[in-house]
This record gives C-alpha cells, structure tokens and sequence, in this order.
C-alpha cells in the first residue's frame, strides 16, 4: 500500500522538524513550509562575514538551517519580513518590555498566516497536510476540497482550557494575576483560527494525556486526538561524568519565568523550605509582569536571564533537584532534559504528569500547593542517596523517550487513518 503524500508546515516546532526528516525518510514528504532559513546562500554567507552584523546573525537568525537530511529545495520558507521583524523588535530598545512583547506577538501572527497561506498554494500535491497551530487554516482547506486529510500539531492543552485554568489561578492567587498570560492582548481573528484548525482537523496530535484531556473536556472526540510524548536528545543531556561534590543543595528552574508555569508556588514553597546551604536558580525571561508581581521576593533566587542551548546541559549538572510547579503544559522538554541529566523532578501531573512515577523517579505534587513542594524539598534534602536513586532512574526514564521514537509514532499517525486514536 502507497504512502500517502504530506505537506508539513509550522512556524517553529523542532518535533515537527524531526518529523518532516522521518516522512521524507518514508518517501512520504512532498514541501516543508516554514519561516526563514538559513540555506547558505551567497547573500546569507556575506552577511555571516560582515562585521558586527555577522556576529548577531549567526547567534540568532543564522543557526536556522534547514532540518538535516532535507534537501534545501523541500524546505519552503514564508513570513520572511515579519518574521526578520520579529527578531529585531525582540532586541531593540523600543518602550517597555510589555510593548516590545506585543509588538512581536503581531510579527509572529503576520508570520503565521504567512506560512499558512503558503501551505495552502502547495497543499495541491498532497494528500495529507501536517500543520502546527496558527499554520493550518489555508493548508487545511486546499487539501480537504480535495479529499485529503488534515492533520493539526497542537502540542499545548486546548485554549480554551488554558484560559479557565488562569482564570481560576488569578482567583486563587489574585496577587500574581499580573504575570498570567494576557489572553485579552491576543487578536480575536487568531483565535477564530485556533479553533477552526480544531474543528477541520481529522486528527489532533498532542504530547501528554493531560493535554488529551483537555480537549477531551472541550467536547472532542476522544478517537481524534492522539498523544504521543516528545523525545530529548540524551547523548547531549547526560548525567556528570562523576559525582560532583556539593556546598550547596541547589534547587533549579528552567522555562519562561511566569504563573503558568506556576512560578509563585514554587517561590513560596522554597521560602518555606530555604535552608542555610541551599539555593533556589531561575533560568529563563520573566513574562510580561511577572518581575513585578514577583518583587517581594527577591533575593530569594538566582536569576540566570537566557543562556544558549548548548550551554543547558552543565547547568542541569549542577543542580541537585529540578522543580517545575506548572499549571499547564503539553509535554515540558525541560523535565525530560532534566531527567536524562540525572536528575530527580518534582512536577504537576498537569503535562509532565507521563513522566514521573512518583516516588519511583521524582514527585508529583498538586497544582498550586507550596506546602507540597517544600515538603518533597526537604526529603530530597535530607537524603542524598534517594536523590541520587531517583536520578538514576530518572535518567533510564527519558532514555525510552527518544526523538526517533516520537518522529516514527508521530509519522503512522499521519499516515495511517485506519487505526484513529492510535
């Protein structure tokens, strides 16, 4: 039986990446559609010698290059304005970082529906169209008049959940509503194709069964929604080579620095734990408001701002316990990465509720409840030899999580639509 022809497009998915390589491996990959692409062409190697200029390119811009194994010519690129835009006002001085963050969510939309409607002009050789959330309106249509499949990646729980989920957490904790994500500051046109892509889609790929759920709550059809976890890279996420001797008990985050990640709960439940020869790291950007919410407690913390990928692994290394309170999620990359670098995690059950059994190869702790992490804070504290057994089981865990596992699964499930909800 003939594998049928896909279109994959997205704004920025690595996952989808790795899929793209595995559909081409297949013979199934007709375009990969995405924003820019460094191809190597004559004018991206001058700019990479340019002076200065050269330098901030090959940080940012620079290191996309098309997924290997591609040829250049499947990758089609869209939104190459508004998505260069995007890059420059994320770094200029423009007004307060509330504005500059708007101004980059209107470039990245631009980008979106640029690479949306570019989907939809290749969509004519394919049989099935993959699309990341916010890229598949256009792509979806073409192929559907067709008689093809689409296929929507949305690899977060469904918006509307999210929205109640923060609605709830602004009355629960009206204190730190401020660095809850602002879901009035996202235009109303976005969100009506947010749900049209949920409503055409013939299938749904999400990473967790809390994310199923979700949608599942929303009132869709269980058998439309397939969850397969994400993969992490453990050959470059690995345990130290040796046990390194501590000072300090050290307590690490990593991720956008916000409610949604359930940041206050983690704060308070350190203060309440916090002991002499223990420190708390934060390593990501504060959200829009969340530094000012969070300004009783500094001092608490140390705040690492961004640090680039290559540089995760040793930060990993150097803690003791990885915490991540968070409120919702599909699947957290930073768990399974923790994880595969040998360390313990004490999580939600809300998206990284797949990977930890508790007690087994970490903790999973209530939403909103400090009282809960502070008290596995201390267990872990108190006995260095649990900690290094549950981090070596956490890293046998993620080593069942790989990247090709999840590009193999997530390929039969955009082939085959005998078996749904497999």
């Amino acid at each position: 039986m003939s594998l049928p022809k896909v279109l994959v497009a997205t704004l920025s998915a690595p996952e989808l990446s790795r899929l793209a390589i595995e559909l081409d491996r297949r013979g199934a990959l007709t375009q990969y559609v995405r924003p820019y692409t460094n191809k190597g062409r004559i004018w991206e190697r001058v700019l990479e010698r340019t002076p200065r200029l050269g330098s901030v390119y090959r940080r940012t811009l620079g290191r996309r290059v098309p997924p290997a194994g591609l040829a250049p010519g499947k990758v089609i690129e869209a939104g190459t304005l508004p998505d260069f835009a995007a890059a420059g006002l994320g770094r200029l001085p423009l007004g307060s970082a509330e504005r500059r963050h708007h101004l980059v969510q209107r470039m990245s939309f631009a980008t979106e529906i640029a690479v949306a409607r570019a989907a939809g002009r290749y969509a004519r050789g394919a049989d099935v169209v993959v699309a990341s959330y916010g890229t598949g309106v256009e792509g979806f249509a073409a192929v559907k008049r067709r008689g093809g499949r689409a296929v929507l990646h949305y690899p977060a729980a469904h918006n509307r959940y999210q929205r109640r989920l923060m609605a709830e957490d602004a009355q629960h904790s009206p204190e730190f509503a401020a660095a809850l994500p602002d879901f009035d500051a996202v235009p109303e046109e976005y969100e009506r194709r947010r749900e049209r892509e949920c409503a055409e889609a013939d299938r749904i790929l999400v990473a967790s069964s809390f994310a199923r759920q979700a949608f599942v709550a929303e009132g869709y059809d269980p058998e439309k929604i397939v969850a397969i976890a994400f993969g992490v890279d453990s050959g470059r996420f690995s345990p130290p080579r040796a046990p390194a001797r501590r000072e300090r008990f050290r307590v690490l985050f990593v991720g956008h620095i916000g409610q949604r990640k359930g940041v206050s709960y983690l704060l308070q439940g350190y203060e309440s734990f916090r002991r002499a020869d223990s420190e708390l790291q934060l390593v990501g950007s504060f959200v829009p408001g969340a530094a000012q919410a969070y300004q009783r407690f500094a001092g608490l913390f140390e705040h690492i701002p961004h640090v680039p990928q290559a540089q995760l692994p040793d930060i990993y290394r150097a803690a003791d316990v990885f915490v991540l309170p968070t409120l919702t999620e599909g699947m957290p990359l930073v768990v399974l990465e923790a994880m595969a670098c040998g360390l313990p995690v004490i999580a939600t059950p809300n998206g990284p509720g797949d990977l930890i059994e508790d007690g087994a190869d970490g903790f999973i702790v209530p939403i909103r409840d400090p009282q809960a992490i502070a008290e596995k804070l201390e267990i872990l504290y108190r006995d260095p030899q649990l900690r290094a057994t549950l981090g070596r089981r956490a890293r046998d865990k993620a080593l069942r999580f790989g990247w090709d596992v999840y590009a193999r699964r997530a390929a039969d499930a955009v082939t085959n639509f005998q078996r749904p909800g497999a």
